[in-house]
């Protein structure tokens, strides 16, 4: 199994690498395309519920020769050997399995032995599928023994069609010091993308960007991960490119004083800077809310459906095709609200939500989800770093929105449903959002090193995860 190297690496025209970057395409394949597609997808369930099979027939093996053992203090003998499950032994064994080298290897009609449909797809297939299955256990492990931080995770579930989202990956088997033209993923023309196995196939959207920088060495792409959704395949080309242009990282025309952001549900988020000036106001992620009509009307037309026939397949595609629209859209919001906070600010200030605890309240859950907190705070927080924008992080249990920004008075009875905010004490009446936003641009920090920003930010993604 192919690895990443762990120094910064060097593209054929001496370009460093170090900047994690992804750029995503939809397909317009042909007819053999799509089978082939179709078929890929389903490799890779085949390949992630052979690991998963064996091992948990490992597992059921070797629990059952413990039963019945009394004695305390000694420890069981097991006849049954633990298997490992590493990428790499994953990898060797299905390998093994799929080519007919194996004891327990698929018996065919003309007697070899063997997988007979393994050469019409591309190997990596079941490789990166072999990967998956070693990752998932791996997290299951972890989180057995109490090593893993976050949501105990299961023994990983079987993949079966139609339950799971149909994907697969596809690495690109090349050092980044090599020419884009001898690559296996390289574009072939301004709207064909060339796939191993695949030939070129064709792509929606400009291309021109991401040629450039391949062709100027300033991204080299490590893989493709193609993923079907609502009907629609696309390709997330997945590698390294060079740092922004230094003109990019320190321009002279950003706003200098800090800025803080209040993300909200109303609001996307109200942006006002430490001197108590609004800076920008985003209009706030309703798309779900304004969908809820056409989702009734999907979910009611497929409750009525016959589960297997084809009308039950329509119905379904029409769900999914209203879902996929919510989800651009809302996306497409927060790219907007992300990209104007980091090219207009030098300094940006966002509080640590507990998003994940928050969505738990029923009463706020859909208007929570829709309003995008978590990922408006993701954007920031990586965008940030490619323009060389400081992101300073507060304090969970800093009371923003309780803190009159005039003379510091905190209102402890202040609630959700108050929307403007008034001081007793100094008689101050402002926007409840703006009111937290002066007070998030006026935060400090114990630690104002720049190294204690990446540890704040890190910690900021693994709570909104």
């Amino acid at each position: 199994m192919a690895t990443r190297p762990t120094a910064a690496p060097i593209s054929h025209t001496g370009q460093v690498l170090s900047r994690a970057v992804t750029f995503q395409f939809a397909l317009d394949p042909n007819a053999q395309q799509r089978i082939l597609l179709a078929k890929c997808a389903g490799a890779r369930r085949f390949t992630v519920n052979h690991h998963l099979a064996r091992v948990e027939a490992n597992l059921d093996a070797r629990s059952a020769e413990r039963e019945g053992f009394g004695e305390v203090g000694e420890l069981p003998e097991v006849s049954t050997p633990s298997l490992s499950w590493t990428a790499f032994s994953f990898i060797n064994e299905f390998n093994a399995w799929k080519n007919g080298e194996a004891d327990d290897s698929p018996v065919n009609e003309d007697g070899s032995c063997g997988l007979a449909w393994r050469h019409e797809l591309p190997n990596d297939v079941f490789e990166c599928a072999s990967v998956d299955a070693a990752r998932a256990l791996e997290n299951f492990s972890a989180s057995r023994r109490g090593k893993r931080s976050g949501t105990p995770v299961g023994f990983p579930r079987f993949q079966a069609k139609g339950k799971v989202t149909p994907s697969f990956r596809l690495r690109n088997r090349a050092t980044p010091g090599r020419a884009p033209s001898s690559q296996p993923i390289r574009f072939s023309d301004a709207a064909h993308l060339r796939l191993p196995k695949f030939g070129p196939v064709k792509l929606f959207g400009p291309t021109r960007k991401v040629r450039r920088m391949i062709e100027a060495g300033r991204f080299h792409v490590y893989s493709a991960t193609l993923t079907q959704r609502a009907g629609r395949w696309t390709v997330s080309l997945t590698g390294v490119a060079a740092e922004l242009h230094q003109a990019e990282r320190n321009r002279t025309n950003r706003h200098a004083v800090p800025v803080g952001v209040d993300r909200g549900i109303i609001s996307l988020c109200v942006a006002a800077d430490a001197n108590g000036n609004p800076f920008q106001s985003f209009e706030g992620v309703t798309t779900l809310k304004q969908a809820q009509f056409k989702l009734k009307a999907a979910n009611q037309a497929l409750a009525r459906t016959t589960p297997g026939s084809n009308g039950r397949q329509r119905a379904r595609a029409r769900l999914a095709r209203t879902h996929r629209k919510v989800v651009n859209s809302r996306r497409h919001l927060v790219h907007q609200a992300s990209r104007t906070l980091v090219d207009r600010c030098q300094v940006l200030v966002i509080e640590d939500l507990n998003v994940a605890g928050m969505v738990k309240n029923r009463h706020l859950a859909r208007s929570l989800s829709d309003a995008a907190m978590g990922e408006l705070s993701r954007q920031l927080l990586y965008k940030a770093r490619w323009h060389g924008v400081e992101v300073r992080v507060a304090d969970r249990f800093f009371p923003s929105s309780k803190t009159c920004s005039s003379c510091g008075e905190v209102r402890n009875d202040l609630d959700l449903s108050t929307r403007t905010y008034l001081c007793e004490t100094c008689g101050l009446v402002i926007d409840r959002d703006l009111n937290a936003a002066i007070n998030l641009a006026r935060w400090q920090s114990k630690e104002t090193s720049a190294e204690a920003v990446p540890t704040a930010a890190r910690a900021l993604l693994l709570s909104t995860a």
